[in-house]
């Protein structure tokens, strides 16, 4: 069964077991490290939302560097179950005492629902990261739901595969804004991953 290490945080080098479903791996151990660095190493107070969260590897790393509440979306059953089971034994081992545990929470559903059900209550968060399945349509769908349910100055991080978008227009134009602040951006193989903020509403 495959692992994945968090690797810095409250957490650090406690492993988790991820769920045997086919494709399932964990964002490796380089790229969250520098994600992590474009993000100033700690995430304490903010509201993070993990899309399509597969093993939770970014979701729970912000929780260890100290993210007030984080929510993890995932639709696979057994994902779930194991993202649950892995969200019951970090928040045993959670030895920090001058910080609350994290609000730490697994949504069992549909990404583009959830998205929609987010921005309707008003829920707004701080970090949106997204990785969904490989070569997949769901990022052009899932893109253009992002801008509602993040706070004025809150960030995407987003992993894609090479030829998704030809420029950087072509992804404001599915984002439907004139323009975006990319801040970092990081080729791995055929993987581009982004963090980019969006101009305010």
């Amino acid at each position: 069964m495959n692992k994945l290490r968090i690797i810095g945080g409250v957490w650090r080098r406690l492993q988790l077991p991820v769920a045997p479903v086919e494709g399932l791996r964990p964002t490796p151990d380089r790229v969250r490290e520098t994600v992590f660095n474009w993000l100033g190493q700690d995430c304490t107070g903010m509201d993070v939302l993990d899309l399509y969260a597969g093993t939770g590897a970014l979701g729970f790393e912000a929780a260890s560097r100290g993210a007030g509440r984080v929510v993890m979306v995932e639709q696979n059953r057994k994902v779930v179950a194991q993202l649950q089971e892995n969200r019951a034994y970090l928040l045993s081992k959670w030895t920090e005492t001058t910080v609350p545990k994290p609000a730490l929470v697994v949504d069992s559903g549909d990404v583009l629902a959830s998205l929609k059900r987010f921005a309707m209550a008003g829920a707004g968060f701080d970090l949106v990261a997204l990785d969904p399945p490989f070569r997949s349509e769901l990022m052009l769908l899932t893109l253009p739901l992002l801008k509602p349910v993040l706070k004025p100055g809150g960030l995407v991080y987003a992993e894609w595969h090479e030829n998704l978008f030809s420029d950087e227009a072509a992804l404001c134009k599915v984002l439907n804004v004139r323009e975006i602040e990319v801040l970092r951006h990081l080729k791995a193989g055929q993987v581009h991953a982004h963090l980019f903020a969006l101009p305010a509403l």
